[in-house]
């Protein structure tokens, strides 16, 4: 891979997981954050479209097993 290609990325759906987490009373972002168990600020990126981390990923899909990679995270090239 060549300096300046584009790299794939996952990022994180957040209205996605807003619309199913307020209903359980998470409706905060540091809520959120502390449901997730990550850190207020680094949530707050993911939020505004930094890419995540592998870590992040398996904190959610521990967190909410039944719900589908595909409704709250998404893959590109960037």
């Amino acid at each position: 891979m060549h300096a300046g290609q584009p790299r794939p990325k996952v990022f994180f759906k957040a209205a996605a997981y807003r619309a199913l987490v307020e209903p359980l009373g998470l409706s905060t972002p540091y809520a959120q954050a502390a449901d997730l168990g990550v850190d207020g600020g680094n949530f707050g990126r993911i939020c505004r479209g930094q890419p995540v981390s592998a870590e992040f990923i398996a904190r959610v899909r521990l967190r909410y097993p039944r719900v589908p990679y595909e409704q709250l995270f998404r893959e590109e090239m960037s």
